[in-house]
């Protein structure tokens, strides 16, 4: 994980749902993850790129990243924005927005969700790492952390088991 590389960090279920049928993420409260260092790893991010769906799931919670550049990607001309938030939106292919909005930032990148956008930046070879928390809880239905098949390299860089028994696991995604 460097400065620069574009990271899709989420929490899932044990099943591997990022969302339950709702869409809704509480079981995630039953989880705190005090070890984690989550100040920490927001300050390494320089912008977000998120679906239409993440991005009004966001709004909904409060927006938490400040100024922080953020692409959504969205077909749709009638999302709100918060004042003093830099969002923009585009309905180009998924890799390839990642690809453009990654250069704009020397930080990180971190591709915020959903699914899709995962999954869809992952097969175009957008994604440098996949950075995920596994919580000890099956759904056994909701959101899928990946909506199609991905069959690309990922090597484990780092595993991280926390005390209320949920799991980190970090992906290097880049061919070798």
């Amino acid at each position: 994980m460097t400065a620069g590389d574009t990271v899709a960090s989420l929490a899932v279920s044990l099943d591997g749902y990022v969302a339950d049928p709702d869409g809704g993420v509480a079981f995630l409260e039953k989880y705190p993850i005090e070890e984690f260092d989550f100040d920490s790893f927001v300050a390494t991010i320089g912008a977000l790129i998120m679906g239409s769906k993440t991005y009004t799931d966001t709004l909904e919670l409060g927006w938490l990243w400040g100024d922080r550049p953020t692409l959504v990607l969205t077909t749709r001309d009638d999302l709100p924005v918060p004042d003093g938030v830099d969002v923009r939106f585009a309905a180009k292919p998924t890799a390839e927005a990642i690809r453009s909005f990654s250069a704009e930032t020397p930080k990180r990148l971190w591709v915020f969700g959903g699914g899709k956008v995962v999954t869809d930046g992952l097969r175009g070879g957008a994604v440098d790492t996949l950075d995920i928390t596994v919580m000890p809880e099956a759904l056994g239905v909701g959101t899928p952390l990946f909506s199609e098949p991905y069959d690309g390299p990922m090597r484990l860089v780092e595993s991280v088991v926390y005390s209320n028994s949920a799991i980190r696991l970090v992906y290097d995604t880049r061919p070798s």
